[in-house]
């Protein structure tokens, strides 16, 4: 009896050890590209979830005061939170000083941003060839030093090539930047582009400031979107990296299917990352 006793304290001892994961669970707000704010609100409120990545569709970076005042008493009675905003494309300093000021304004410390130049005469899949930019990296780095305001680079996978289309891509970029110039790793663009997600965030965890999460068919020339359990990532792996690193920032569930209706495979997949996340411990 002694030693059946010895070892459940020393077993509840060592679960007073560990904790449940650093980061969070909200959406990112492309999710609800079709659905719009008020339908995406009542879709978090359905599922229990509270923080949202801010996208431009819901209201502009240019909107006015009274538009934002709006915005904000909509997220506050649904008790979600904006953390982020993004993604957010720029290929000038104007609209760039714009989305900066938003930022401010809404008190959001993290822009998720594509920062580009236009290549003339070039065109890719989505219009005008898009490219990685210097100048205006030079940009972002002065800006975030004057609003100290983290900036998290969404990298794209292989269906743009030249517009940081990995999280190894957004490094070289960056790596000799201020450090508040970070990344948004989307796990599925990652993994589409040959990478792996999970060695990128046990080597570049300090520059990752935003996670867009979801499930994938692996497959390089489409994004394929997949419910949270049903697709080809290893979500256990990728998560369990995160807790490891110690990554205390939010992971946006990106579900890019069924955006006229997509409630029922957003549950879903919100469940089953929880459960992933409520089955990993961490040292306290």
């Amino acid at each position: 009896m002694k030693k059946i006793i010895a070892l459940s304290a020393a077993a509840l001892c060592a679960a007073s050890a560990l904790a449940a994961v650093p980061f969070k669970l909200g959406i990112a707000g492309y999710t609800f590209t079709r659905a719009g704010l008020d339908k995406g609100l009542s879709i978090m409120k359905s599922i229990d979830c509270h923080y949202l990545c801010h996208k431009d569709n819901f209201v502009k970076y240019d909107a006015t005061d009274a538009e934002l005042a709006e915005y904000k008493e909509k997220l506050a009675a649904a008790k979600v939170e904006c953390l982020a905003t993004g993604p957010l494309y720029a290929c000038d300093e104007e609209t760039l000083v714009k989305q900066f000021e938003f930022a401010k304004k809404l008190g959001i410390k993290v822009i998720v941003g594509v920062p580009y130049e236009v290549e003339p005469g070039k065109k890719d899949g989505w219009g005008p060839q898009r490219h990685e930019s210097d100048k205006m990296l030079d940009i972002v780095e002065r800006l975030v030093k004057e609003y100290d305001v983290v900036y998290a680079i969404h990298n794209h996978g292989p269906d743009l090539p030249s517009l940081f289309p990995t999280g190894e891509s957004v490094m070289k970029r960056i790596e000799k930047r201020d450090r508040r110039i970070g990344l948004c790793l989307d796990v599925g663009h990652e993994r589409r582009a040959g990478k792996d997600p999970v060695e990128f965030i046990r080597s570049h965890s300090d520059r990752i400031y935003d996670v867009h999460l979801k499930n994938i068919k692996i497959d390089a020339k489409q994004n394929l979107a997949k419910e949270g359990p049903r697709g080809e990532l290893d979500i256990p792996a990728i998560l369990s990296a995160l807790a490891e690193v110690g990554y205390s920032g939010v992971c946006h569930v990106e579900y890019e299917k069924d955006f006229d209706n997509n409630a029922m495979g957003l549950a879903e997949s919100i469940g089953y990352y929880r459960g992933v996340m409520d089955s990993i411990k961490v040292n306290k």
